[in-house]
């Protein structure tokens, strides 16, 4: 069947309809063509006289002058596929994708009447998707044209889609752990690029609904990075300063801010750590000081900035200040403290004595424990290196996986005596010890101590020394009391640490203080059987057998068992049919 012309392939000149067949070929040297052909880098043509105009700035156009929102004229494009609607979005879009020879993102695509629109920051993408003009068929039949103009940056409205976009990646960009806020160079972020969205934050909008996530979801915020986003303005952040009274550290690295006026947007912040170089407001000042002086007017407690340590600010000298006298330890009574030394006594005596299940009787049954290393260790500290401990380490900063996390949390007395035991044999300096009690409650107390110990080994008296802080919380428990919660911080000593510890010559370390086997009283035979059958499920008769053929060792029973019973070793009546009480 023939085409019928429409009237959209048709335009009026002169008062007369004229066709103009878009699928068809066009003669390029008739003078219709010639006529209503676009040149966009053309002046504007003049009928009867013509002016000379002068050029505008040093001899650019206004077309190609810097804007006032910061972009480059000329490195977006414009991409308008007439009557684009009735071939709809994944059509138009994948002839292209399909035809063109290098990749691109299509930014904010959008129907404007019956054209559709999206744009492209790549002018390599623009040249190669020019290409495909007139080479794709549309589902109606014509030849889809596709038309490309250079542009201003595109604005994308904030609807509820795009909001939760932007804190989506916000929420990718922030460090839960240090409380810091990376939103430097955002408007190029791969995640809202793959999105079609163009985020700038040097547009006010944009930059006004970020500081209102910042506000309503992150007011814990301590350090926020703001460079490279081309910003003029600080105007939005205004509202951060009544609710982010921990941001301490600010960067605005690269940016335009012209004024330090812009940082009275900020006064009443608490700033210690500032970045501003890459800005042209530093030209307003002749001098360092001069620029120094000015900007610790906007924040007195300044200590740095453009990462330069700042001098002591000059002041009145208000005479010498006076501390009173530090205390090595703290208790709150005579009495706690004398509770408190015992335990710590009787605990590390049986720590160091080579046989750490004595221990059992120290903690709770629900007991939790946790060890945690130092991240960084000292170079001049010459004290060996804390890989014995490494598999146990529970360092939040590091540990990052949640089942790991729990993994390494020790609770309950058995796990955390069996951790303790596979640690290396330790020397501990009673000397060094400092003990500070945090809270004490009926029933209830916290407390600290801070000292030195060595790993014994072959040569003891060279042994690598090691700090060591321990945190205990116990709960009164008969007579004395048990420990509930505990946590053990190690790292490399200290020169000074070093020189002051074992100057008082340390004993030889001698043989566990445990009862031997013979010494063992029934009750504490009892206590062993019972542990063992609720660790592993027999019965009783054959735990006491277990016991008893590894001399009472608890520790070693236990790890018999485990062994016989991933051989498969171990007959099913040895397992109790009812729950053990």
């Amino acid at each position: 069947m023939g085409r019928q012309k429409k009237f959209r392939d048709s335009y009026a000149r002169g008062g007369k309809l004229v066709a103009v067949d878009l699928d068809g070929d066009v003669d390029m040297n008739s003078h219709t063509f010639t006529e209503r052909r676009f040149n966009p880098y053309g002046g504007q043509r003049h009928h009867g006289s013509r002016k000379k105009h002068k050029k505008q700035s040093g001899g650019k156009s206004k077309h190609y002058r810097d804007g006032a929102a910061g972009y480059e004229v000329g490195s977006w494009h414009k991409i308008t596929i007439p009557y684009g609607k009735k071939s709809g979005k994944a059509f138009i879009l994948r002839s292209i994708v399909s035809r063109c020879k290098v990749p691109f993102i299509p930014i904010n695509f959008q129907f404007n009447g019956n054209a559709a629109e999206f744009y492209v920051e790549d002018p390599d993408a623009a040249r190669h998707i020019k290409d495909v003009h007139r080479r794709v068929i549309t589902p109606d039949g014509f030849k889809m044209h596709v038309l490309i103009s250079r542009c201003a940056a595109p604005t994308i409205s904030i609807d509820q889609e795009t909001s939760e976009a932007i804190k989506t990646c916000m929420s990718s960009r922030y460090d839960t752990m240090t409380h810091t806020l990376d939103l430097s160079k955002f408007h190029v972020d791969t995640s809202l690029k793959n999105l079609g969205l163009y985020i700038p934050l040097h547009k006010t909008v944009f930059f006004n609904a970020v500081m209102k996530i910042v506000k309503e979801h992150i007011p814990q915020l301590e350090t926020l990075n703001l460079a490279d986003n081309k910003l003029y303005s600080l105007q939005p952040m205004n509202i951060l300063v009544p609710v982010c009274k921990q941001l301490k550290t600010l960067s605005l690295r690269n940016n335009k801010i012209r004024s330090v006026a812009e940082l009275n947007h900020l006064k009443g912040m608490d700033i210690l750590d500032l970045v501003l170089d890459g800005n042209t407001l530093r030209d307003e000042f002749k001098d360092l000081s001069t620029y120094i002086s000015a900007i610790r007017d906007k924040f007195p407690k300044l200590i740095r900035l453009d990462d330069q340590d700042l001098p002591a600010p000059i002041g009145f000298d208000l005479g010498p200040e006076t501390f009173p006298p530090s205390k090595k330890s703290f208790f709150a009574a005579e009495d706690v403290k004398d509770l408190v030394i015992q335990f710590l006594d009787q605990y590390y005596t049986i720590y160091d004595s080579g046989n750490r299940t004595q221990l059992l009787e120290a903690y709770h049954d629900q007991a939790n424990f946790s060890l945690c290393l130092s991240r960084h260790s000292s170079p001049k500290s010459n004290s060996g290196t804390l890989g014995s401990y490494i598999s146990e380490s529970r360092n939040l900063l590091r540990v990052t996986n949640n089942n790991e996390r729990f993994k390494l949390l020790k609770q309950g007395k058995l796990n955390i005596v069996s951790t303790l035991s596979e640690l290396p044999q330790t020397m501990h300096d009673p000397t060094s010890f400092s003990v500070d009690i945090f809270h004490i409650s009926p029933g209830l107390m916290s407390f600290s101590v801070v000292g030195v110990f060595k790993e014994v080994g072959a040569d003891i008296n060279n042994a690598t020394l090691k700090t060591f802080s321990r945190t205990f919380v116990v709960v009164a428990q008969g007579q004395g009391f048990v420990i509930t919660n505990e946590t053990l911080f190690i790292a490399h000593a200290s020169q000074e640490q070093q020189a002051k510890a074992f100057q008082v010559p340390a004993p030889t370390p001698s043989p566990s203080p445990a009862p031997s086997t013979e010494e063992k009283s029934i009750s504490e035979k009892q206590l062993l059987v019972l542990e063992l059958s609720k660790q592993t499920g027999m019965i009783s008769e054959f735990s006491t057998k277990c016991l008893e053929e590894n001399d009472w060792d608890y520790q070693r029973a236990l790890a018999v068992f485990l062994k016989f019973q991933s051989e498969g070793k171990i007959p099913p009546e040895a397992f109790a049919t009812v729950p053990v009480q």
